[in-house]
């Protein structure tokens, strides 16, 4: 019995080329054992491509950024369905330079306000209307507790437009 090395992929976000480069023991690609140990290699993409289907806290983080933006995604539950999908169209739809496409690109993750990039430093933040310990962490992918060491949060419930606090390393 053999398995496709493609059937890991979407699960563990990352590339053929990238599963091969660290298992050079692979000389086929198109076909490894049931038992035979590989790398997967973890991937740091912190927007991934998100589509109907989809699980898990990459899909959480995207329903309550579409919430954020006033657009229903239904329950925050971590699974890409219709309701997510149709909530997405309809923010893509909202935005001029986006396609409509109801897959959640990179670039739309952008337009909903997320930060993509991994950070390898803190990252000075101007406090915009409307936002919450747990709106500034979903966007910038980190948790509230690291966000509320700031000096500057006195008052973890009240933010104030303009404060600048600091976002740790992602």
């Amino acid at each position: 019995m053999t398995c496709n090395i493609f059937i890991s992929l979407k699960s563990h976000n990352c590339t053929v080329d990238a599963i091969l480069a660290m298992n050079p023991q692979i000389t086929n690609p198109d076909l490894i054992y049931p038992g035979q140990i590989i790398v997967i290699p973890i991937s740091n993409i912190k927007c991934p491509l998100l589509r109907r289907g989809d699980r898990g806290p990459a899909v959480s983080r995207l329903q309550n950024l579409l919430k954020f933006a006033r657009f229903d995604p239904g329950s925050i539950d971590g699974i890409f369905g219709p309701r997510t999908e149709t909530a997405l169209m309809a923010f893509q739809e909202s935005q001029k330079e986006l396609n409509k496409t109801g897959v959640a690109d990179e670039e739309t993750w952008v337009a909903l306000g997320a930060e993509c990039s991994p950070r390898i430093e803190v990252t000075p933040y101007i406090v915009r209307p409307g936002d919450s310990l747990f709106i500034i962490s979903t966007r910038f992918d980190v948790t509230i507790q690291s966000i509320q060491i700031n000096p500057e949060i006195t008052n973890p419930t009240v933010l104030s437009v303009g404060q600048v606090i600091n976002i740790p390393p992602s």
